[in-house]
């Protein structure tokens, strides 16, 4: 199985701060960018990923921070501007967290683009908790 690549879509400098989280527990990360909309207008942002995906010949991932962003609404546009079949399909994932991230670094030469997305988005669900802090 191929490694799936991802590209992180984040606000700010949040996509380099997981990145950054990321390698501290995982270690090395390959085949994974991080994309901020800071300095970029939205025209620009979408060629930016625009860009970065057509380095993928086999599909990949888009990690978006939250829904109805300008960073989820530009890779939407992109990856609909990409799509060249379901061997190469470009997947959006938003409300990406650490958790998410890490479980995509476990697995992404484990499944495909598709099932990759379904495991990552359960998992940045699974993740999300509450907790107190009183005794039962």
């Amino acid at each position: 199985m191929r490694r799936v690549p991802a590209l992180l879509v984040m606000h700010a400098d949040l996509g380099e701060a997981m990145l950054h989280a990321a390698r501290q527990v995982y270690g090395p990360v390959e085949d994974v960018e991080a994309l901020s909309n800071a300095e970029y207008s939205r025209d620009g942002l979408e060629h930016a990923i625009e860009e970065r995906i057509a380095r993928w010949p086999h599909g990949g991932l888009l990690l978006c921070d939250f829904p109805g962003g300008s960073c989820q609404q530009c890779s939407l546009l992109a990856a609909r501007a990409r799509t060249r079949g379901p061997d190469a399909e470009i997947v959006i994932v938003t409300g990406t967290n650490l958790s998410a991230l890490l479980d995509y670094l476990h697995n992404r030469e484990k499944y495909g683009v598709v099932e990759l997305a379904e495991r990552v988005q359960k998992k940045a669900q699974d993740s999300v908790r509450v907790q107190r802090g009183q005794s039962a």
